[in-house]
């Protein structure tokens, strides 16, 4: 009898001593063994980086667990594309950690071609955190299970949590979109200027700042003339043109802007850049930036872009695109309503404040 309440006595022991000694790592584990049990087998699953008190800690969370799944064979484990995830934080207004709202999730499952979404945060201080994770549905957005566990520090979380740097907050203006952006409107060297057009030039992420701030600029000229594009197809009414009563409209509108956006591209003018924001960060050992740039084009230099689109070419070019045996009738159609939404853009850019 003695025997057996010293055994137990030790086996309580060790208990008390896991619990106090889990790690990150077990952590992970348990999680891993938590997914591969409840989703079903070859379910195509995206993890997005953990909240967490350091972005490295986040990453590490979200490669590890990556690893420990893809070798488990069970989950299909969805790759992420730094041009797609950045793209989608751009789209979404969210920059891929802690909660992901509902329209998020079914844009990420779009894009990335994942079935689930797992997300998670890491909270904690001193010696005692905790990781939670949640299991999302991109088709219904219903959460299909969530994990916890509680770990203690060690020489891995320590180097982790080393290097938090505490993060710059990013400016409003990432936020906003584009037509709440009218503080920016006066000021500055540049007068005359349409909200519409203030925008975000995004680079990749490089080892250079330099070059970052160069693709960034570069960019800038894609966003703006996407923007003008954007806002003429928004006037056409794809489903009154007899011309594309067989086609499918979004395919159609998403051409449309393809072959205005291409046109004037290389003719969106100089700017003046009004706010920079550089993010940072290190991974493997090696530094990496993305830079935004705010920037402001005269209202002139934007009617002139318009002023020079040519209806006749640009319907030219979709019919050819789209191989559609259109006759002169239909194409007369879609020249007069490019042209009509061309001098209804003109009209509301002329109405703006402070033109000149």
């Amino acid at each position: 009898m003695r025997k057996i309440f010293f055994f137990v006595m030790i086996l309580c022991s060790c208990v008390f001593c896991f619990a106090q000694t889990a790690t990150l790592d077990m952590a992970l584990s348990g999680a891993k063994t938590y997914i591969e049990s409840f989703l079903p087998q070859g379910i195509r699953v995206l993890i997005i980086d953990p909240a967490a008190p350091s972005s490295e800690l986040g990453s590490y969370a979200a490669q590890e667990l990556s690893t420990r799944l893809v070798n488990g064979r069970r989950v299909t484990v969805v790759e992420r594309s730094d041009d797609v995830m950045r793209s989608l934080s751009i789209e979404t207004n969210y920059q891929f950690s802690g909660e992901v709202s509902d329209a998020s999730i079914q844009l990420i499952g779009q894009r990335t071609g994942a079935e689930a979404v797992i997300t998670g945060i890491i909270r904690g201080s001193g010696d005692s955190y905790r990781l939670n994770i949640k299991i999302t549905s991109v088709r219904t957005a219903e959460i299909l299970g969530q994990y916890s566990a509680s770990f203690q520090t060690d020489t891995v979380l320590n180097a982790l949590l080393a290097r938090t740097v505490p993060p710059r907050v990013k400016p409003q203006w990432l936020y906003e979109p584009l037509t709440a952006r009218t503080r920016y409107e006066t000021g500055g060297s540049v007068s005359g200027t349409s909200q519409w057009y203030y925008d975000v030039g995004i680079s990749n992420k490089t080892t250079s700042e330099q070059t970052s701030r160069t693709r960034a600029r570069q960019n800038v000229q894609q966003v703006i003339a996407e923007n003008i594009a954007s806002e003429i197809r928004a006037r056409i009414d794809i489903t009154s043109l007899s011309m594309f009563q067989s086609s499918g409209i979004e395919d159609v509108e998403n051409r449309i802007e393809a072959v205005i956006t291409n046109s004037i591209r290389t003719r969106v003018p100089a700017y003046e850049t009004l706010e920079w924001y550089i993010e940072t960060g290190n991974t493997g050992g090696t530094d990496w930036y993305i830079a935004y740039v705010l920037v402001r084009f005269p209202r002139r230099e934007i009617i002139s872009i318009i002023d020079r689109i040519e209806p006749v070419n640009i319907t030219n070019v979709i019919v050819q695109q789209m191989n559609i045996n259109a006759s002169d009738r239909q194409k007369d159609e879609l020249i007069q309503s490019f042209m009509e939404a061309k001098d209804r853009v003109l009209e509301i850019i002329n109405e703006g404040r402070g033109g000149n």
